[in-house]
């Protein structure tokens, strides 16, 4: 099935096959070293102030799609991202490692505000930024999403989905 699923691939449109030698590779770069995130972000994005309650942020996860949500100061900075692994760590904080107990009880006994829990310098990349510069960080950090910054103000955020459906459309 496999063997089938490739040789389609390569008798695609017009005879042309997708090309993967490494001269199509440096083109590839070339190309979207000149594709600006501005282009293909979301403008539109989900966000949570600092100020937030937690289960505020947990009620929000549950009905949208998102795994994550940039965090805003009252001036409208970005401060800070809250992701679901931050929220798991503090709902399984009886299980989670013992380093992590003293930030954890923190959170518990203090303030239970998105400031307390997010992360509070996230990677992010800014909008005249090229879709090569935004892939190499997602890969070089481990992210799927990414804040898209003009200063210290969000201007959207860009995914890997993002990032594969623009070299995607490149190659064809």
């Amino acid at each position: 099935m496999i063997e089938k699923e490739e040789e389609s691939l390569e008798n695609s449109e017009n005879g042309k096959g997708i090309e993967d030698s490494p001269r199509d590779r440096t083109r590839l770069s070339d190309i979207c070293a000149d594709v600006k995130i501005s282009q293909i972000m979301s403008k539109e994005t989900t966000v949570v102030r600092d100020t937030e309650p937690i289960e505020n942020i947990i009620e929000l996860m549950t009905r949208t799609p998102y795994h994550s949500f940039p965090v805003l100061n009252s001036d409208d900075e970005l401060v800070g991202v809250i992701d679901q692994e931050n929220i798991l760590e503090l709902l399984f904080f009886e299980r989670s490692h013992r380093t992590h107990h003293t930030h954890l009880m923190a959170i518990k006994a203090l303030s239970e505000e998105a400031a307390t829990l997010m992360v509070h310098h996230p990677v992010t990349i800014s909008h005249d930024a090229s879709l090569c510069e935004a892939a190499d960080l997602m890969i070089k950090h481990h992210i799927n999403r990414m804040c898209v910054v003009d200063g210290k103000k969000l201007v959207g955020v860009i995914s890997k989905s993002d990032l594969i459906k623009k070299i995607y459309e490149l190659r064809r």
